[in-house]
């Protein structure tokens, strides 16, 4: 099949299959309150596996990442975690999905997950619901959170500056969680 053939048949089967895809809107609509309440874990985990996969009955192409807890924010996420994204690469095809969360095997992150209509956990509001984690000289752990970021509100940070000391900000979260009554389940 060509090129453009082959194209325009991923672009109509990819249009038949938008009923499974509302929960990746919700990737544009959490702001606020909603970032912290829209969460089933929160949590902080190294990447140890990613995997990606063809789900025949949804008809799409995911990834299945797994982080290793090392701390959980949020919930009870136990020892370990999947995450599962829309895209990846099977048998040399690749689905590519724009806004969505890029992780790398063996990086540690601050994660706030979400089940979507699939029953997966994913990352909410794509890369907004992902903090790489980065470590300094020192040993101490930042996590960098734009000046346009939901969570700013939400936790009431104003001009809080861009990168922020992990351990502080996991408090905020905790805190923030625990006025609105969400705390740790």
């Amino acid at each position: 099949m060509l090129l453009g053939q082959r194209f325009l048949v991923l672009a109509v089967v990819s249009l038949l299959t938008l009923p499974i895809l509302p929960a990746q809107t919700s990737y544009f609509s959490v702001t606020g309150n909603g970032f912290l309440e829209g969460t089933r874990f929160v949590f902080l985990g190294k990447l140890v596996d990613k995997v990606s996969y063809r789900d025949v009955e949804a008809g799409h192409i995911f990834t299945r990442h797994v982080f290793q807890v090392s701390e959980a924010v949020k919930g009870n996420p136990g020892d370990q975690v999947e995450v599962i994204e829309y895209g990846g690469t099977v048998d040399g095809e690749t689905l590519q999905v724009s806004h969505g969360p890029s992780y790398v095997l063996g990086q540690e992150y601050l994660v706030f997950s979400y089940i979507d209509l699939l029953d997966h956990d994913r990352t909410l509001s794509g890369p907004l619901g992902q903090f790489q984690v980065v470590s300094d000289r020192e040993g101490g752990k930042t996590i960098r959170l734009y000046p346009t970021h939901p969570l700013r509100a939400a936790l009431k940070l104003g001009k809080a500056p861009v990168f922020m000391e992990l351990n502080g900000f996991c408090d905020r979260v905790r805190n923030r969680l625990d006025e609105i009554g969400y705390g740790k389940e």
